[in-house]
Parts: C-alpha cells; sequence; structure tokens
C-alpha cells in the first residue's frame, strides 16, 4: 500500500512538474526551447551531409593525385638505368645531351600520367642551386593525346629537343631553369630529403601552388629524386597540375548551385595557421586569396565544421560562409613531408547550408500552440512511464554508472555506481564529488590497457583486475561520462586470443600469431632495431612420419619444440610450419644466443642418442643490421639462409 502510494505520488510531482515546466517555457518563448533541440539535429544532419560530400570529394581527388597522376614508377625506373648505363657514363658532364635523349621518356610520363605537365631537372655538378639545365613539357589538354604534339609546349629546355620533337615552346620559355625563392622547393626539397634520407620510396614532395617561370600560370607539383645504382642522387623528374585543371576535378555545383563558393584547398606547414592553396573564381578570391590565412572557428568538431572568419570581406548583411575541413592523407607517417598537410575545404553560405532547419523552425512557431497540448497530455503519460522505470533503474543492480563534469562547478554529480565501479574508498567518494580537479587526477591515473579499445583502463584489487570503460561526450558546459564494467568482455576476448594464437601440439605460438608479431613490428618501426630471430628445423622429420608413424613424428615434434623453449627460457618462441620453428631473440646478445644454442644441441644430441632415430635441429639466426636489411623480411631470409646452411652441413 505504501509503495502504490509513494508511487502515485512521484508521479503526480512529475506530472505537475512537466506542467509546470511547459507553462515557463511557453511564457519564455516555449517555441525557441522546443524546436531547439529539433533545429540542433537538424543543423547536424545538414552538417553531416555537407561534410560527406566534401569527404566523398576528397577521396576522389586524393586518389586521382595518389594513384593516377603520380603513377609514373614505370618511367623513374627507365631514367634511373640510363644514368648508368653506357649512353648516360658517355654524356656525364654534357646535360643537354642527356635531356635530348630522356626527352621521349619524360614525354611518354606525361601522356601516361594524364597530367598538365612533366619535368627532368639535372643539377649542375657539384650545384643543386641557381641556373639547371632542365626539360619541362605542358600538355594544355591531358584529356586528348596526338601523336603530332599539337597540344604540347616546352617550358623549359635545349632548343634542339623542342626543334627535334616538333614541339613548340611558350612565350616565356627558358633554356635553363632559373631557380628563385617562389619556385626553388619543388626541386630543392625532394633532392635535400634524398641527400639526407638516402634511397627511399617516400620522398615525393608535393609542392604548393607557384610560377615555374615568371608570369606563368599557377601548377602544383609532385617531385621525386633519381638514384643510380651507387646511391648518389642523379636527378629530380616529377609532373605537374594545373590549378585551372585541377577544378575540373572539384565542381562546385555539388555543394552549392547558382553563386557557388565550392573548394579551397587549403596548405599548412608544421604549426602554422592554414593557408589558403588553391582559390577559384571571382566569389572565392573576396574570401581569401591565395597565401592568405583561413580564419576558421570550430562549430561542429564532429563533422569538422568551421565558420569562415574571412567572410567579412563579402560586405553582406548575412554573409557568413561555413567551411567543412578534411585533411588530405598525401604523406605517410614518419617521413620526411609529414609535417607538410594538405586539406580540401567546402564552402558554404551558412543561410543555404541551413535553410532547411531554418523552415522547420518556422513551421514549430507556426504550431507552437498544438505543440503546448500535446505537451500537456504527453506530460501526465511520461511522469507515469518514467516513475515506473526509475523504481527498476533504482532496484537493478547493472554494472554501469554515470557522471558529469561541469565547467562552471567545481562539484561533480555522479551516481551511487560511480564509487564502487572505480573501487572509491569513502573519503575519495566525499573529496572527489567536491573537488573536480581532484576527481579528474584520479582519473588520468588510471591505467589505460589499450588492447580493450579506447577509454578501457584496468584496475587491480585484492579480489583481481577488473576492466573498466569510460565513454564521454562533450557538450557545450559540461562532460558526460558513462563508466561500464567490462571485466567479462576482456577476459573472454583474451582466452579466445590465447586459443587462437597457441599451436595445438605443442602449446607454443602458433603460425597466425607469428604473422601477428611480424605485423606489430611493421607498424611499429621504433621496435624493428634490435630485432633478432633463430630459425630452427627439424632434421628428417618425414622419415620418421614414414618409418615410424606420425605418433613418434608428434613425440619428435613436441620434445624438439620443449628442448628449443628450455634453451631460450622466456623467449617467445612460434611454430610457423610442420617442422619450422622460430625464436624471437629481442634483446639477447650474441654470446647470450650462441650459448642456446649450445644449450640446444646437447639435448638434442642426448635425446637422439637414447630414441630409434637420429634427432637433430638444424639452426640460423640473424639480428636486424640497417647497413644489411632493408626490412624485416631482410632480416628473417638471412636467418633462413643461415639455418640452411647448417642444415646442409648436418646431412651424411
Amino acid at each position: 500500500m505504501d509503495r502504490k502510494f509513494r508511487s502515485k505520488s512521484i508521479a503526480f510531482k512529475l506530472t505537475i512538474a512537466f506542467v509546470v515546466s511547459m507553462v515557463l517555457q511557453s511564457v519564455l518563448l516555449v517555441s525557441f526551447m522546443v524546436a531547439g533541440g529539433v533545429m540542433e539535429q537538424a543543423e547536424a544532419n545538414q552538417y553531416r551531409i555537407f561534410a560527406e560530400k566534401v569527404k566523398g570529394r576528397r577521396n576522389n581527388l586524393e586518389n586521382q593525385m595518389k594513384n593516377v597522376w603520380t603513377n609514373f614508377s614505370h618511367h623513374t625506373d627507365n631514367i634511373s638505368r640510363y644514368f648508368d648505363s653506357p649512353d648516360g657514363m658517355e654524356y656525364q658532364g654534357q646535360p643537354d645531351r642527356i635531356l635530348e635523349a630522356l626527352a621521349p621518356e619524360v614525354l611518354a610520363a606525361l601522356y601516361d600520367t594524364k597530367t598538365t605537365g612533366a619535368f627532368l631537372i639535372l643539377p649542375d655538378e657539384g650545384e643543386t642551386d641557381g641556373s639547371l639545365a632542365a626539360l619541362y613539357f605542358r600538355n594544355n589538354n591531358p584529356d586528348r593525346n596526338s601523336s603530332q604534339n599539337e597540344n604540347l609546349y616546352m617550358l623549359i629546355g635545349p632548343w634542339n629537343v623542342a626543334e627535334k620533337m616538333k614541339i613548340a615552346t611558350t612565350a616565356n620559355w627558358n633554356f635553363r631553369l632559373e631557380v628563385n625563392e617562389e619556385n626553388r622547393d619543388f626541386f630543392r626539397k625532394p633532392w635535400d630529403a634524398a641527400v639526407e634520407n638516402g634511397r627511399s620510396k617516400w620522398l615525393g614532395y608535393w609542392n604548393p601552388p607557384f610560377q615555374v617561370n615568371e608570369g606563368d600560370e599557377d601548377v602544383i607539383t609532385y617531385s621525386v629524386p633519381l638514384f643510380g645504382q651507387d646511391g648518389r642522387v642523379r636527378a629530380v623528374f616529377g609532373v605537374e597540375i594545373s590549378v585551372s585543371y585541377l577544378y575540373r576535378f572539384l565542381p562546385a555545383s555539388e555543394l552549392q548551385t547558382g553563386d557557388s563558393y565550392g573548394y579551397v584547398m587549403g596548405y599548412r606547414s608544421g604549426q602554422e595557421d592554414m593557408e589558403a592553396a588553391v582559390t577559384y573564381g571571382a566569389l572565392q578570391k573576396q574570401l581569401v586569396g591565395r597565401n592568405d590565412r583561413l580564419g576558421l572557428e570550430l562549430k561542429d568538431k564532429e563533422n569538422s565544421i568551421y565558420s569562415l572568419l574571412n567572410s567579412g570581406r563579402t560586405g553582406q548583411e548575412d554573409g557568413r560562409i561555413a567551411a567543412c575541413v578534411n585533411q588530405m592523407g598525401m604523406y605517410y607517417h614518419n617521413t620526411p613531408f609529414e609535417g607538410e598537410e594538405w586539406y580540401l575545404v567546402g564552402l558554404m553560405e551558412e543561410p543555404v547550408l541551413l535553410q532547411f532547419p531554418r523552415r522547420i523552425g518556422q513551421i514549430l512557431g507556426y504550431s507552437l500552440v498544438l505543440s503546448l497540448a500535446a505537451g500537456l497530455i504527453i506530460a501526465v503519460f511520461t511522469s507515469q512511464w518514467f516513475a515506473r522505470h526509475a523504481k527498476l533503474i533504482e532496484l537493478s543492480e547493472l554494472p554501469v554508472g554515470a557522471f558529469e563534469l561541469s565547467g562552471r562547478s567545481s562539484k561533480v554529480l555522479m551516481t551511487s555506481q560511480i564509487p564502487r565501479l572505480l573501487r572509491l574508498t569513502k573519503e575519495q567518494e566525499r573529496l572527489f564529488s567536491r573537488d573536480k580537479d581532484e576527481f579528474i587526477g584520479y582519473l588520468k591515473g588510471l591505467v589505460p590497457y589499450s588492447d580493450g579499445g579506447p577509454g578501457v583502463v584496468k584496475m587491480d584489487t585484492g579480489e583481481g583486475s577488473r576492466w573498466i570503460k569510460i565513454t564521454c561526450k562533450t557538450a557545450a558546459h559540461s562532460v558526460r561520462c558513462v563508466v561500464e564494467d567490462v571485466t567479462d568482455e576482456i577476459l573472454e576476448t583474451k582466452a579466445l586470443k590465447v586459443e587462437r594464437d597457441r599451436d595445438g601440439l605443442t602449446g607454443v605460438g602458433n603460425r597466425l600469431a607469428y604473422e601477428h608479431m611480424l605485423q606489430h613490428k611493421r607498424s611499429h618501426p621504433e621496435e624493428i632495431p634490435g630485432s633478432g630471430f633463430l630459425m630452427c628445423d627439424l632434421n628428417d622429420l618425414k622419415g620418421v612420419n614414414d618409418r615410424f608413424g606420425h605418433d613418434k613424428g608428434d613425440e619428435y615434434i613436441r620434445r624438439s619444440a620443449g628442448i628449443i623453449r628450455e634453451a631460450f627460457p622466456g623467449a617467445p618462441l612460434f611454430r610457423i610450419g610442420g617442422d619450422e620453428f622460430v625464436v624471437q631473440l629481442d634483446g639477447m646478445g650474441q654470446e647470450q644466443v650462441t650459448r642456446g644454442i649450445q644449450a640446444m644441441e646437447a639435448e638434442v644430441k642426448a635425446y637422439s642418442a637414447g630414441n630409434v632415430f637420429p634427432a637433430g635441429i638444424a639452426a640460423g639466426y640473424a639480428f636486424f643490421d640497417s647497413c644489411k636489411d632493408v626490412s624485416l623480411e631482410s632480416t628473417l631470409a638471412r636467418a633462413d639462409s643461415y639455418m640452411y646452411r647448417k642444415k646442409r652441413k648436418m646431412k651424411p
């Protein structure tokens, strides 16, 4: 009876609260409060649609730039081989003869990549600056190839090349490349990177728009250094994409019809502010000119939507411009130019972008009276539903809690489950509820568990280890977080992983675990130095299986795995084939490895002496050597070669 009364009391109080709230909202422009959530969601949907269009265009452009326009490795290989050919050696010191010989290859690269230009630059002996021997072809219509070369012009190069190939020269043609402050980077940066880093396939450089010759059109270039067999840099080769041609791939109309602002390409080096690298059309240039800094104010972090502060130049009463910023993956991490970032920025007028949400606001305003009446009716039923479900939540013991951090208060709001989930003492609970900074400090001190995914931490207690997941969402002035106990899920995942990665016969790691180890090292290049591997192969396992049966063969495999494990205690051991094992030697020294091999050979000899067949394990090892190995595969190949060399010696 008492419970029933309390339930009705709660429902009544909640109903009154809802009614009073609705009345107050109506007095205080209830239309704004009711429409607020709908408008916010509608705006979020428009931002998402806008962001998806820009992202799709970015992916399209990125694919074109990285997979089509720069697909000239065949030509770079041919040019590199030429420098070491008899003709190339004979013409050394005669750049004009070299350029004349390589002109057909440069021209073929221009046609194959469907770009607006291709170039080859030869540094003078001992020089990397100033006036340089170069060959620079330009194609005004990359979508149309002609055997007569009527679309081609030679911007830079020896006159005899243009005459021989029947290619016209431009009005500002130069015999050599005159390097200045504006055009030097497209040659200098890949050259310097090659000198500093040596031969590598990650030295390609995208140069922001510039003019090759004074008075020329703006172009973007991609250039790579070319190496001879001796490892010296011989030349710089690359292609250009004119800014006017680039905008064929950036149709402004897909964002906004009519007087559209379309797309801008941005560029940032290091910690500098983003600047406009590519602008097109009068409307864009009203906002930002090339090399102008982009003034951006964040509006929607999830969709990377900003307000363009430069829009004040328009002089319009409502001239706000929305900008969706998407970073382009032009360079890989840990490469010379990773600090130089390219962006595709989509621009739309905010009134056009948000016209649908604003129309919704008008409709909501017209239906204010009906909304208020419906709200009163819904309040009654909602309060009753909430009262019932609130009791269920209260009675449940779900391992879930929540807390809120407000930017306007030092207090922490938390549910009753938080102290239990985070293993807080009574003193800590009282302190943290009053002092937000102390609570934040406690959270930062929790140990992240990377294998569990984002937000998962490990907590060691007297009862054992527990894993807790903290998921947070940032609002305007607060941070709301949900805390869950995910111990069961983590333990189940760990058990599945152990079973997945274990060899059923020997109990050591299987081939899948071996591949995971190699993949981890490849994704963490800093761990590769110091890596070492011992390759082991059982002698005549097939003969043992044929003569004595597979049970004896399995015994041979199990005992060999035990011998290897005892010789290298604590070292990861993998069975990668029927009779093949790999020991990971990270952190070991040559002397330690030698002792391990000797111990292994002694145990195998003892095992063989008491057996019906001669057992044997051939072993070979190698450590990563930057002078010998370009990758882990090279180290493994050397270890495998040493092992087979030992195996041949062991055969009678």
